[in-house]
């Protein structure tokens, strides 16, 4: 069976179409076989919350949520409830949500793990939440203290970051998280915004 996802663009769409009225036109593609399945979105945006009607061939289905910053991603979940049926909580695992993700999600472990990258060089790959991971990797400088670091974010066409940074293991360790925060948020701005 072909699972239905909101692509990173549509999440961005939504984020915006959530704070205004109207109808607006969207695909979903299907994983695998790259399946599109169109839908149509009439949005009515009051004060305190606002009303979504998904139309999808012959189905209508209406959804009336309070304005808050993750307004979208519930609206997200909703959709692809829709054109995938309800979501096994039983099989399928509890970040599938986009409303429960938990976006930039930089936890201690890897935090951890990214400064023994630092100090000894190789390679990750950081899951923060978002659809695919971070790849990073590192490479110790021979002449100096140093580390030349490469991460990308995506596969069909990666946001992908290139440097290289001197000094102490703390400081290079505070560049490259600074730098995967930049890169978490270029690559996934309306997800990163909730």
């Amino acid at each position: 069976m072909s699972k239905f996802k909101i692509d990173n663009r549509t999440l961005t769409l939504l984020c915006a179409q959530v704070n205004l009225s109207g109808t607006f036109d969207h695909i979903l593609r299907s994983t695998p076989r790259r399946v599109v399945l169109a839908f149509q979105l009439k949005v009515e945006r009051n004060k305190a919350d606002s009303t979504f009607t998904v139309e999808l061939g012959s189905e209508r289905h209406t959804l009336t949520l309070p304005n808050t910053k993750k307004t979208h991603l519930k609206l997200a979940d909703f959709i692809e409830e829709i054109a995938n049926g309800p979501i096994d909580q039983t099989r399928a695992p509890h970040s599938a949500r986009h409303s429960e993700r938990e976006y930039g999600a930089f936890s201690p472990l890897q935090r951890e793990q990214v400064f023994m990258l630092v100090g000894t060089g190789g390679f990750i790959d950081l899951d923060l939440g978002f659809e695919l991971p971070i790849r990073l990797a590192v490479h110790r400088t021979r002449t100096r203290p140093g580390i030349t670091v490469v991460m990308s974010i995506g596969v069909k066409s990666p946001r992908t970051k290139c440097f290289t940074v001197y000094g102490t293991d703390l400081e290079m360790y505070e560049k490259v998280c600074e730098s995967i925060n930049h890169l978490a948020v270029l690559a996934t701005p309306a997800a990163h915004a909730a």
